[in-house]
């Protein structure tokens, strides 16, 4: 697709930075020829501190209630969020539109999520005590506009 990327040694990895609208996105691209499966991970640009995992989690399962497509997950030890899509290709016929379908939807996702972790993570620990996560998901100032169309 031309996107710069770096191959990780010793693995059948790539991974790449997206500049998306409200972050910029670390993404790897995993290959298991065996099981001819391709895995993509995008990664959000912060951790989330131990003290707000809690919260984080809440945001994160309601978030993947409406997905139908991958899900977002927290390392519950580091606190990094994830958003993971995967699939099964027949074998020797990886089809090239579908992985970069995979990556635009994984870039996506991660940087639709940012700002309502951004929200989460910003708070003290106290006013988590008060934290509506539908409610907090519900705000559309915290999404990009969507372009008229011509």
């Amino acid at each position: 697709m031309g996107w710069q990327y770096r191959a990780v040694p010793d693995v059948e990895v790539v991974e790449c930075w997206f500049e998306a609208h409200h972050a910029k996105v670390l993404l790897h691209a995993q290959t298991h020829a065996e099981a001819n499966l391709v895995s993509v991970v995008s990664n959000a640009s912060f951790t989330v501190p131990k003290t707000h995992l809690k919260a984080v989690a809440e945001l994160l399962m309601r978030s993947n209630k409406e997905l139908n497509l991958g899900n977002l997950e927290v390392d519950w030890e580091t606190g990094q969020v994830m958003f993971r899509v995967a699939n099964l290709f027949s074998p020797n016929r990886h089809d090239e539109r579908i992985i970069a379908s995979m990556v635009h939807t994984a870039v996506a996702e991660m940087d639709r999520l940012t700002p309502f972790l951004a929200e989460v993570c910003r708070l003290g620990t106290g006013e988590l005590l008060l934290l509506d996560i539908p409610e907090l998901l519900a705000r559309e100032d915290l999404l990009p506009a969507i372009p008229e169309a011509p």
